[in-house]
C-alpha cells in the first residue's frame, strides 16, 4: 500500500467544462483584432526598437497574460507584442481611456476590455470562456517611479490570482522595460523624437495552471516571476532604475517645478523676485 503524502492539500480552482478548450473565438472578430494589432506594430516600431522574446508555449487554449505597467505606452507595447505572437489577446484597460479621441478607437477595434470596478474580473472569465486570451496589469494602474524603484514592479491586486484559480487556465507572465523613457508618466503625449528610437524590451515567462490556498498565494508567485522578467528585459535596453537622487527631479529639465526651484518663473520669463 502506498504511503500517503503529508503536507498541506493543495487547492485548485474549479474544474474547466469540457467545451472550455475546445471553444475559439469567432473567427471574424480575431481576424479584426490581429488587423489592429499588426496597424499599431507598424506604428510603434517607427518609433521605438523593440525587443520582444517569441513566446513558445502552446496555443490550444486561452491563456492569461500578465505584464508590469509603468507607463500609458504598456497598452501600445501589448498591442504590438501580440502582432509578434500572431495571437489574438483582448487586453484590459481602464474604462476613461475609452472616451478619449484617437485611443479610444483603438481600443475598442482591439476588443480591450473596460475596467471599472469589480465586474471587470466576470467580463474577463466571460472573455476566456469565449475562448480569448486577456492581458491583464495586476499593478491595475501606471506605478509611480518611486513604487518600482526597488523591486521593479508595484503591488498588485488579487485578482489576477481569482481570475487564474477560477479558471483554471495557464498563465503567461510578462515584463517590460524602456516604455517610462518613451511615454514618461505625467505626459499627455509621448516623447516623439525623429532622430531616436527608444529601446523597449519585454520578457516573458509561461507558469502554466497555478493551484494555491489563496489567491493572494497566486498573486505572489506571478509578481516573483514578473521581477523576474523585468530584470531579464532591463539588462537587455540597459536602462537603470531610478536612484534616490534621479526621484528627487522631475523627469523634463525644463519642468516648472525645476525651473521655479532655480529661482525663475515661467509666467514673467524673468528671476522671481525675492524679498528681502
Amino acid at each position: 500500500m502506498p504511503a500517503a503524502r503529508l503536507g498541506p492539500p493543495e487547492l485548485s480552482g474549479p474544474t474547466r467544462g469540457p467545451t472550455l478548450d475546445a471553444m475559439t473565438p469567432d473567427t471574424a472578430a480575431a481576424d479584426a483584432v490581429s488587423r489592429a494589432h499588426r496597424r499599431v506594430h507598424r506604428l510603434f516600431r517607427l518609433m521605438l526598437r523593440i525587443d520582444v522574446e517569441q513566446l513558445n508555449t502552446p496555443t490550444l487554449e486561452p491563456t492569461i497574460h500578465a505584464c508590469n505597467h509603468r507607463s500609458l505606452a504598456d497598452v501600445l507595447l501589448a498591442s504590438s507584442t501580440f502582432h509578434i505572437w500572431g495571437r489574438p489577446i483582448r487586453p484590459l484597460v481602464a474604462a476613461s481611456y475609452f472616451d478619449r479621441p484617437g485611443i479610444g478607437r483603438l481600443l475598442r477595434e482591439m476588443r480591450s476590455i473596460p475596467v471599472s470596478g469589480t465586474e471587470t474580473i466576470d467580463l474577463a472569465r466571460e472573455a476566456l470562456e469565449s475562448g480569448w486570451s486577456i492581458a491583464i496589469m495586476p499593478e491595475g494602474r501606471v506605478v509611480p517611479r518611486e513604487e518600482w524603484a526597488e523591486t521593479g514592479v508595484g503591488r498588485a491586486h488579487p485578482g489576477i490570482g481569482r481570475l487564474a484559480l477560477d479558471t483554471g487556465l495557464p498563465v503567461v507572465v510578462s515584463g517590460a522595460s524602456g516604455t517610462e523613457q518613451f511615454w514618461p508618466p505625467g505626459r499627455m503625449l509621448p516623447r516623439l523624437t525623429p532622430w531616436k528610437r527608444f529601446p523597449v524590451a519585454l520578457r516573458s515567462e509561461h507558469l502554466g495552471p497555478l493551484t494555491g490556498h489563496r489567491a493572494r498565494d497566486v498573486t505572489d508567485l506571478v509578481m516573483a516571476a514578473m521581477v523576474r522578467c523585468v530584470e531579464n528585459a532591463e539588462a537587455v535596453t540597459g536602462i537603470p532604475r531610478p536612484t534616490q537622487r534621479t526621484l528627487q527631479w522631475p523627469p523634463c529639465p525644463w519642468s516648472s517645478t525645476r525651473m521655479r526651484s532655480w529661482g525663475w518663473s515661467w509666467s514673467r520669463w524673468s528671476p522671481r523676485t525675492r524679498s528681502p
